[in-house]
């Protein structure tokens, strides 16, 4: 199925432009020669070159010299070069001053070797001839199954060539489809293509491994979706979970893998997770038979859609097939149909719903969307195709305000929101024990970076609507009482329920029969509920995370939506009133479905920047350089608009809350520990980088010198910020350091200025905007793992121009 397609081939046939043959000796007089092969992996895991090989040795009998043979599926790095090597031993062509081709084995060239003492070859050792070779180009085809015919036109070209004339073919081939051309070396394009598929691949084995936690929780992996997606732009690209198969994404991502000797950790932990997806939906079948005094032998079982991806006729790799093998083994009867394969065992449709007691979705082909499933009959449907996750979204009505007071209400989560539920009418009492902060605060001075925070402020404090106190009995008069305290992780990697519950037990005197406590920060699932069965009688409990963005909060509390979940139903009324008067969408979840959202939310972002960091990884250890290969790859290309930058990610979120969802289930997220290994050793790279580059040097007594700080740019915020790991590191090396921050003043650090005359190593802590104009001296050398320094230089050809 390729819409276009067929009538393309058609008007191509009937021009006479295009011609199919099985002879191979067809290829001759053609200047550029598409190989279509690629090098797939083997049952251990290592890419097969066969195919390629036997191809050139195809190939070589029928070469005169000057072609190029341009390489169009992903191979493995290094492929090309290869080919290269095994066409070097082949006579050349020369071409002579007139520009007449001297033939190796032709008529004018027979007598000598390169035509060198042929009739028309006498001049072969002339500096007027210059030898014509047979060359290689990589030019990967990145284009969307059943969208090709357009795509050709539209998504730009990566090009590469052995030699300027093998370029000049890619140039000249591609050229007629007005489409932008980006050059890259052989090695560098053959690398981009692995990147960009294996990215994809992992980005759905996050889903897919959520999937896994969701279900076996007993949890709606898809309604929890939809909440954290709703009108939530940082979010827009959250993968769905479903089969991932095909014949690109796991035989890439596994070639990449193999580049780097099979240390991408990220990879190997997806293809456990995407290539077992059937066995989860085979046990999730089985636990709900077992429920009802079920098992698989002889229940006749019906498989929804065959091809690997939806809208495909393609079966190729599909994992709907291991599917079916896993039921068989079960002792299930297992038809199967698809709406766009016709095999001679499918049934129909209609044949399969009518007949099937259980039917599972192998494919979501959109023929399907309208199926009425009797609820006689299982289901099990691991893309959120069949039934629509149902959320609760409203707009409250604000009809009162409340007295509310914010425990730990001076820190980066409780005082903006404090100011703006103080702003839009509600009474504020902000509860905290640091008594100089509290002072400062009543005096006008917010205490960190805060887009508006100062004006907000005295904004506040002149309408009284908001007072400030170190005393938790202040609670009492309250109608509800925010926490801001969440569950760290201890060193064993484990949430440590204590901070909340010697808060919770600080509070419990105070409290009164008729409030709510909402918990605002994020919590290890269930302990909302533990919470509350602490708690005396008529107390209710509600969980509504915070999703906002560090130094934007006063913006996005107004704007975001807002997910609320409460014990019972006072408690989210109490919710409903709260956040009322901000005017957002509240999405309504229970409190469990609460605290997983957020973790999902956080663990699938620390995924998404662990992948990019170990591309850095592998980019910096073959000596290719990362920024440049991601540059090539997002230009004008949609699909890898998201695609991640490298560098530190750190801060008092990310990493704790990917860790708390692993211990949720039993430290089993393989994915979430994968990139707490690549992130968590960012600093680890930098140095090792710099010490390679030393040739055996120490960094003993060199001066260095860290930029910016903060765990993240233009922030003030240094909590588990990555650039103290690195400090610690180089001072352990034996460097001569220097650390500043142009927006924090620590013992230790120095001006800016200082850092920049003395510094011999410099390394890029944090990307403030500010560093964006420095000067780097030719004798300092400057590591930046964020990109931020680097402007790739990409030869790109824009032909429609």
């Amino acid at each position: 199925l390729e819409p276009g397609a067929a009538e393309l081939l058609q008007s191509c046939l009937e021009k006479g432009c295009f011609q199919l043959s099985s002879d191979m000796s067809k290829i001759k007089g053609s200047e550029v020669i598409l190989l279509t092969v690629t090098t797939p992996v083997d049952e251990r895991l290592i890419p097969n070159m066969s195919l390629v090989e036997a191809a050139i040795s195809d190939l070589q009998p029928h070469l005169s010299g000057g072609e190029t043979i341009l390489l169009r599926a992903t191979v493995f790095p290094g492929t090309c070069e290869m080919i290269e090597q095994k066409l070097a031993n082949l006579p050349a062509l020369y071409l002579g001053a007139n520009g007449s081709q001297n033939g190796h084995n032709g008529q004018h060239g027979q007598h000598g070797q390169h035509g060198q003492n042929g009739q028309n070859g006498q001049q072969g050792g002339s500096k007027f001839q210059r030898e014509l070779s047979v060359g290689v180009s990589f030019c990967p085809e990145r284009l969307a199954s059943g969208q090709v015919v357009e795509e050709l036109k539209q998504v730009p070209q990566i090009i590469s060539g052995s030699t300027p004339r093998a370029l000049s073919h890619a140039l000249a081939l591609f050229e007629p489809l007005s489409v932008d051309l980006v050059e890259l070396s052989l090695l560098e394009a053959e690398v981009a293509t692995l990147f960009l598929n294996a990215w994809r691949y992992v980005s759905f084995g996050t889903a897919n491994q959520f999937y896994h936690i969701a279900v076996s929780k007993g949890l709606d992996f898809d309604k929890i979706r939809s909440a954290i997606i709703h009108r939530y732009q940082r979010a827009a690209d959250f993968p769905r979970s479903g089969f991932t198969a095909g014949p690109r994404l796991y035989q890439d991502m596994m070639q990449l893998s193999a580049y780097c000797r099979h240390t991408f950790s990220l990879g190997n932990a997806a293809m456990l997770v995407n290539e077992t997806m059937p066995d989860c939906l085979v046990e999730q079948a089985r636990q709900k038979l077992a429920e009802c005094g079920r098992n698989f032998k002889g229940l006749k079982c019906g498989i929804l859609g065959m091809a690997f991806k939806p809208g495909s006729d393609d079966c190729s790799h599909s994992l709907a097939f291991k599917l079916r093998e896993l039921l068989l083994r079960e002792g299930a009867e297992v038809s199967c149909s698809d709406a766009c394969v016709g095999e001679a065992d499918f049934v129909s449709q209609e044949k399969l719903l009518e007949a099937s007691e259980a039917v599972f979705i192998g494919c979501p082909h959109a023929e399907y969307k309208n199926i009425s499933f009797p609820n006689h009959q299982f289901l099990f449907d691991c893309w959120g195709l069949a039934r629509k996750p149902e959320i609760t979204v409203f707009k409250a009505q604000c009809e009162k305000f409340l007295r509310v007071a914010v425990v730990g209400g001076a820190g980066h989560v409780g005082l903006p929101l404090s100011l703006v539920l103080a702003d839009r009418g509600h009474t504020v009492v902000v509860v905290d024990k640091d008594a100089a902060k509290i002072e400062s605060i009543q005096g006008g001075k917010f205490p960190f970076l805060e887009d508006g925070g100062p004006e907000l402020l005295l904004r506040c404090l002149d309408s009284k609507q908001i007072s400030f106190t170190t005393s938790v009995a202040e609670v009492s008069s309250c109608d509800v009482i925010i926490v801001t305290i969440g569950t760290p992780v201890n060193e064993h990697l484990n949430p440590c329920f204590s901070v909340v519950q010697a808060c919770m037990e600080e509070l419990a005197p105070n409290l009164r029969k008729g409030q709510t406590l909402l918990l605002r920060s994020t919590l290890f699932p269930g302990t909302s509920s533990r919470v509350l069965a602490g708690l005396p009688p008529g107390i209710s409990v509600s969980f509504c995370p915070e999703r906002i963005a560090q130094g934007k909060a006063l913006e996005e509390l107004t704007d975001l939506p807002q997910i609320i979940s409460g014990s019972d139903g006072e408690a989210l009324d109490h919710a409903k009133a709260l956040f009322a008067p901000l005017s957002v969408d509240l999405i309504e979840l229970n409190l469990q479905e609460a605290e997983v959202a957020k973790l999902f939310l956080n663990s699938w972002r620390y995924v998404a920047f662990g992948i990019a960091n170990q591309f850095y990884h592998i980019a910096t250890s073959k000596g290719l350089n990362f920024d440049r290969l991601r540059a090539a790859i997002v230009h004008r290309y949609p699909r890898a608009a998201s695609f991640p930058r490298s560098g530190f990610t750190a801060g008092p979120c990310l990493f704790k809350d990917t860790m708390q969802l692993a211990a949720y289930c039993r430290h089993t997220f393989s994915l979430g520990h994968a990139a707490m290994l690549v992130n968590e050793t960012m600093p680890d790279a930098l140095v090792e980088q710099a010490k390679r580059q030393l040739a055996g040097r120490s960094l003993s007594g060199i001066s260095c010198g860290i930029l910016g700080m903060a765990f993240k740019p233009n922030n003030d915020d240094w909590r588990e910020s990555l650039a103290f790991k690195l400090r610690k590191l180089l001072l352990w090396e034996g460097a001569s350091l220097r650390c500043t921050d142009v927006y924090m003043q620590r013992e230790g650090f120095v001006s800016l200025p200082e850092l920049l005359a003395h510094g011999k190593i410099l390394f890029l802590g944090c990307p403030h905007a500010e560093y964006q104009n420095i000067s780097i001296r030719a004798d300092q050398k400057l590591y930046d793992c964020w990109g931020f320094f680097a402007k790739p230089k990409l030869a790109i050809s824009t032909p429609w121009s």
